[in-house]
């Protein structure tokens, strides 16, 4: 007689709950099942647990066989230990190369992130319109009062997947005299 659990996911974000599932071998027709998260049993007698784990929580299970004869009674599950990443906050922010300028010039818009994963994904508009590539930079030459802005999509699974909006550059280009 053994069990073995596995979780549905390790590691995870903070806040989402993992469920974990025993896997008996001859544990007859009726098993019973008590689950310990850190050695304190909780859940129900059922053979999965869903629970929202802390880093470093230590999640095991007992099996009571409801074989006549078991081996041994009860027997004790692999330990897992979570690993649970905290939630990071998203944020960006834009700068321009030169502003003011002169008609015609080219200026190069440069976003600096916080938590933005190893594939975020950038929209950069101009007076709301979208323009330009998905890349950390932009470049284009400006008019007066044009106004620069850049949405990000952190790619960082701990990270909120909702858009987060840069500050706005505002524009001052100068005629040429």
């Amino acid at each position: 007689t053994s069990v073995t659990i596995s979780p549905s996911a390790n590691p995870v974000c903070q806040g989402n709950p993992v469920v974990y599932t025993a896997f008996p071998v001859n544990g007859g027709i009726n098993p019973a099942f008590q689950w310990t998260v850190n050695g304190f049993p909780v859940g129900s007698n059922s053979s999965a647990l869903t629970y929202t784990p802390a880093n470093n929580d230590l999640i095991a299970c007992k099996l009571y066989s409801s074989i006549g004869c078991p081996a041994q009674f009860p027997v004790i599950s692999n330990t897992i230990t979570m690993s649970v990443n905290p939630n990071l906050p998203v944020s960006i922010s834009i700068s321009a190369s030169a502003n003011p300028v002169c008609i015609g010039d080219e200026v190069t818009f440069t976003a600096g992130i916080f938590n933005g994963g190893s594939s975020p994904v950038y929209t950069w508009k101009v007076n709301g319109v979208v323009t330009g590539t998905n890349s950390s930079s932009m470049t284009y030459t400006p008019v007066n009062g044009d106004q620069v802005s850049c949405i990000l999509v952190s790619s960082n699974p701990c990270s909120p997947s909702v858009p987060v909006q840069s500050n706005l550059v505002a524009m001052s280009v100068s005629p040429l005299l």
